[in-house]
């Protein structure tokens, strides 16, 4: 009976020699990149505490996690770096003086519906900031990510910024409870891309007290007395209160006065009911995803909106400042615009997002994101510490240079394959593949005794140059024969020869 073929997990995929050897050109080159800037680097462990990533990721994330339990432990992949990295800092890193500067590299895990650039594991690349704050941390961060691109030549990319302490601001005046905040937060871009009425659909499917249509609820019938007393003024619900009270011969009884009880009662319902607050805020998202464009534009209109609104102009203030400072870098100005409908889902998020762009063959795909998160290292239990930085998806770097035909050449994986002509020769055949080693030559060796014609046929279809054939005789004066694996010409060579030919045909 046949065996039952194991297959590839959906939305893991495997890295082939040709990927793998592209992975580290990328690797390799923004590690030069980070590090010029005083970046240094770290690797974070594939699994940790799943509460690490409960505290402040959102639900965006936590729907989303490869969560499981092993020996009464909540244990879970990791869906991304960030919270790893200030975990680990705060473990071994606390007593390194500030600002500390970070990168990494490694594979992440998040349960998606796998697309063409979208998997289930996937690699990212990026740095953190540890410990400085102000426009010019941000500024800093910002440009090494477009440096980075830079380096690798993908110069076509529009880089986004915006500002999640904007809403975050509104959001803490209208004190909203955190569910609501949290779901506004992780859907700021949604509303733009779906509509306001789908996400009214949605929140309605949490919050049941909040109705898609007011139009459609009737004065009273069918509700709940919560929802009844919540219509009201305050004098009117005081006295519908007693008087149901009254009815059912139900006094109230304590040290302090009844009038103050049923008060402090529909102060409490009033505050659970917070539809108006939540309508005043998708009008606030939906006007604030409008503004989009260029920044000056963008800073003057948001400045508008901002003062009908009541809000400070700090945000703006940053992020002015920013766009000054990006000035000073090598960054092409015409690629940035301002977004303050972006959030970038993530909850620890608390000032400046961005993200960066690169147009694919089909459409627009983000290839890195990141921003302020100043209250991350504080609630994973160190001090009050501000920190910001950014990821790459090393996969969509890797596509994005392959449709820009700005891949490397594949490397010459081997330099020539040694073949001993018979079983008496094999020893020698060893010895001379381990000299060229010595010397930096990548060789193979042949292990299944095949003919000449065998090997010839086989370096053919691998692609390797040469062939060395070692016979005893030969093998006796030190000598071997070289093959032209193209041609099929070949010559008696010497050793030392050989090595020195070799090192000419590969310059």
């Amino acid at each position: 009976m046949q065996p039952t073929r194991v297959e590839r997990v959906r939305g893991v995929n495997d890295v082939l020699p040709d990927n793998y050897i592209a992975d580290k050109y990328i690797k390799n080159i923004l590690s030069n990149c980070f590090a010029a800037s005083g970046y240094l680097p770290l690797d974070v462990p594939l699994i940790e505490y799943t509460e690490l990533y409960l505290k402040k990721s959102g639900e965006d994330i936590v729907a989303r996690l490869y969560d499981f339990i092993y020996r009464n432990r909540r244990l879970c992949l990791r869906p991304e770096f960030t919270a790893s990295v200030v975990r680990a800092y705060l473990d071994n890193l606390i007593d390194q003086p500030l600002p500390l500067r970070l990168y990494y590299h490694g594979p992440a895990f998040r349960y998606d519906n796998p697309e063409k650039v979208k998997h289930r594991q996937f690699t990212q690349m990026g740095i953190e900031l540890i410990g400085a704050t102000g426009a010019i941390a941000d500024a800093e961060v910002i440009a090494t990510a477009c440096q980075g691109l830079n380096h690798l030549g993908l110069t076509e990319y529009k880089l986004v910024i915006g500002h999640i302490g904007v809403l975050n601001q509104f959001l803490d005046n209208l004190g909203l409870e955190n569910r609501l905040r949290s779901f506004l937060l992780t859907n700021m871009e949604n509303l733009r891309k779906d509509g306001k009425h789908q996400l009214e659909e949605k929140l309605h499917e949490i919050y049941p007290a909040f109705a898609v249509d007011e139009t459609e609820i009737p004065a009273y019938s069918g509700r709940k007395l919560t929802d009844v007393l919540q219509a009201m003024e305050t004098t009117e619900a005081r006295q519908a209160v007693f008087e149901m009270l009254a009815s059912m011969n139900i006094g109230i009884q304590g040290n302090r006065d009844p009038e103050e009880i049923v008060d402090r009662l529909l102060l409490k319902m009033q505050r659970q009911d917070q539809t108006k607050q939540t309508r005043q805020a998708l009008e606030f998202m939906s006007k604030l995803g409008e503004l989009r464009g260029e920044p000056q534009q963008v800073l003057q209109e948001a400045e508008k909106l901002l003062a009908a609104y009541g809000i400070g102009p700090d945000s703006l203030a940053q992020l002015r400042q920013i766009v000054e400072i990006l000035a000073y870098y090598p960054i092409n100005s015409q690629a940035i615009t301002l977004d303050l409908g972006i959030s970038r889902g993530l909850q620890y998020y608390t000032g400046m997002i961005f993200e960066i762009d690169y147009p694919f063959t089909d459409e627009p795909h983000q290839i890195c994101g990141g921003g302020r998160y100043d209250d991350l290292v504080l609630t994973l239990g160190g001090q009050d510490t501000p920190a910001t930085g950014f990821s790459y998806s090393s996969e969509r770097l890797r596509q994005a240079l392959h449709l820009a035909n700005k891949l490397p050449a594949t490397q010459q994986a081997v330099n020539a394959l040694i073949l001993p002509v018979n079983t008496q020769n094999q020893g020698d055949a060893i010895k001379i593949a381990e000299t060229l080693r010595q010397n930096s030559y990548k060789v193979e060796l042949d292990v299944k005794n095949q003919t000449v014609d065998a090997n010839l046929a086989y370096a053919q279809q691998r692609q390797i140059p040469w062939l060395v054939t070692v016979n005893q005789q030969d093998s006796n004066n030190q000598e071997v024969n070289l093959i032209n694996v193209t041609t099929g010409d070949w010559q008696n060579i010497s050793l030392d020869d050989l090595i020195i030919h070799l090192k000419n045909l590969s310059n």
